[in-house]
């Protein structure tokens, strides 16, 4: 009889110490699958996007490859490296950013709206600020579906800078997320 009481117990304790799966993670992927299983197709595809959605916000807004680039990429992905971080005076600054987790605004008849406020700061090597300008630039974008696969360009141009290390901090703003996401970029002029 102990050994069953041991067991018992053990059991329990197991059960006790293991995380429960719950969440709207888990509850929209058991949708998809039970939707599978009864070859629904329709309760499949609207569990999927519940599923994708949910995904989609619960990390937040985030940036994902980050690059300074030779100008600007026409497309997602389609950017070409630059090998260095190094300008000459007055020397554009090319940069491309992949955002993830935004929000969509409904602007009506369809129409979704993907846009952030972008802010600046540039700091010197010591880290003080020499400029810290909101709204340095805005992006959106009008779309019929909930586009995940989005790029920025942007471009800044340090004109009148001496030579020497700086560091460019953007501040993405979600307009409709309400989210807010920044990266830095180091450079030096020549």
């Amino acid at each position: 009889m102990p050994n069953r009481f041991a067991a018992a117990a053990l059991a329990l304790a197991v059960a006790l110490a293991t995380p429960a799966l719950s969440g709207p993670l888990v509850d929209a992927a058991t949708k998809a699958e039970a939707a599978i299983a009864a070859g629904d197709f329709d309760a499949w595809f609207a569990a999927n996007e519940t599923l994708r959605d949910t995904a989609w916000t619960s990390g937040g807004l985030h940036l994902a490859n980050v690059f300074a680039t030779t100008g600007d990429a026409p497309g997602f992905g389609a950017y070409d490296l630059r090998p260095d971080t190094t300008y000459a005076a007055g020397e554009p600054i090319y940069l491309y950013v992949e955002p993830r987790g935004y929000g969509y605004g409904d602007l009506g008849n369809g129409m979704l709206e993907i846009a952030f406020d972008i802010d600046l700061k540039v700091l010197d090597s010591g880290g003080t600020v020499l400029l810290d300008q909101k709204s340095f630039t805005n992006f959106s974008v009008q779309t019929r579906v909930k586009a995940r696969e989005l790029m920025i360009n942007l471009t800044a141009n340090l004109t009148g800078a001496p030579p020497g290390d700086y560091t460019l901090e953007f501040t993405l703003n979600d307009k409709y997320g309400g989210q807010s996401a920044s990266f830095t970029n180091d450079i030096t002029i020549q």
